[in-house]
């Protein structure tokens, strides 16, 4: 009986030990697999980030979030074409939803077409928007990835945190609210709504109704204007009359 009972256990101890065994086995090749994906995603990324700023496009628009002043030539593949520097006044226009009236604006526009109400756009203006939605693209498709789980978002600040950072963070002059209140009307207006997502995801509201959106609003020396963002987003903010 005694004999039997320590066979038993003895049993038991090696089928202990090749249960602890396999155990190891599946959490070693679980972390292998692990590390193994979490390379796969890295080297995706980080592909996919070499392709985003070899854009010619989207690194003009990094130069024009970046300064106030950029002495960029926009129209260097334009014949006959002088150079000049873009300030944020420029891109303030250039950002405009075309729906914003040309009455609304300091600067002299043209018309688009045989609709009045509708606002044109000089050269230089249609390379910043260009610009800007060549680097929106490229936010947009990001987002998919995280919203897909290909990559995380964490993942992605070390290479974009610093321009999310950037189009999102308190204005420091009427000039710089003007940008930015452009901006995210932009956005808005042309339903970049990945885009919204992923700031979103780095903890900032860039919506038409969050108090980021109508701080910049505010700011504008040109309170007309900013009426009419908001106007063209649905955000809620009094006209001159009103106020």
């Amino acid at each position: 009986m005694w004999l039997w009972a320590a066979q038993l256990s003895y049993d038991d101890y090696l089928k202990g030990l090749a249960l602890l065994g396999a155990l190891v086995g599946f959490g070693v090749g679980l972390f292998q697999y692990s590390k193994a994906q979490q390379w796969k995603k890295a080297e995706f990324l980080a592909g996919e980030m070499k392709q985003f700023f070899a854009n010619p496009r989207v690194h003009k628009a990094l130069l024009l979030i970046d300064w106030d002043y950029c002495d960029m030539d926009l129209l260097d593949n334009v014949a006959g074409a002088s150079h000049s520097g873009v300030t944020r006044q420029m891109q303030t226009m250039g950002l405009l939803p075309h729906v914003v009236p040309a009455c609304a604006c300091d600067s002299d526009t043209l018309v688009m077409g045989n609709e009045a109400f509708r606002r044109g756009f000089t050269q230089e203006e249609v390379l910043i928007r260009n610009c800007y939605d060549a680097f929106l693209d490229g936010l947009q498709r990001f987002s998919s990835y995280v919203q897909a789980g290909l990559i995380d978002a964490s993942s992605l600040r070390p290479y974009i945190g610093y321009w999310l950072d950037c189009i999102s963070s308190p204005a420091e002059n009427a000039e710089d609210a003007g940008w930015r209140a452009a901006l995210l009307s932009y956005v808005s207006f042309y339903q970049y709504s990945d885009v919204v997502w992923l700031l979103n995801a780095f903890g900032k509201d860039i919506r038409p109704s969050s108090r980021a959106y109508v701080c910049f609003l505010k700011q504008m020396s040109d309170q007309e204007l900013a009426s009419k963002l908001a106007e063209t987003v649905g955000c809620k903010y009094p006209s001159n009359k009103e106020k």
